[in-house]
């Protein structure tokens, strides 16, 4: 009879176990625009301006580390991993500087890139889903 009773508890624990093996999730495929509290510079377009796009990836980890996002010396957007904010910079050279903080900030550990863009031109810089480093997508 207890033989009967672990064998049962035995099939309903693997059933259990098995019920989330068909369930998908795009948590680690979408990109979601930043929320506009968190994007706080260049988020309208102008005449002459320049697209700039900072797409942080996306992942489980680094979920506790958010990315400062500076351009120009300037605090622009904080991003979180699976967001994206849109700059609309004014034509010329500009700096993307990265801060981490959160629960992976360290002193010192900031990245950055130079890009120099002309009206009507646009690119794209990433950041690791980690937020600890910056590249620009080829174009």
């Amino acid at each position: 009879m207890k033989t009967m009773q672990y064998a049962a508890g035995a099939a309903v624990l693997a059933v259990l176990a098995l019920t989330g093996c068909g369930v998908t999730n795009d948590h680690d495929k979408v990109i979601k625009d930043v929320v506009s509290n968190r994007q706080f510079l260049y988020q309208t377009p102008g005449d002459g301006n320049a697209t700039l796009q900072i797409v942080r990836a996306n992942g489980y980890f680094g979920a506790g580390c958010s990315s400062q996002v500076i351009i120009d010396d300037k605090f622009a957007a904080q991003l979180e991993t699976g967001e994206q904010a849109t700059f609309y910079v004014p034509s010329g050279a500009h700096t993307v500087a990265l801060r981490n903080s959160g629960a992976c900030h360290k002193v010192d550990n900031d990245a950055h890139v130079d890009t120099s863009l002309q009206a009507g031109e646009s690119a794209v810089v990433e950041v690791n889903k980690w937020g600890s480093s910056l590249s620009l997508a080829k174009r």
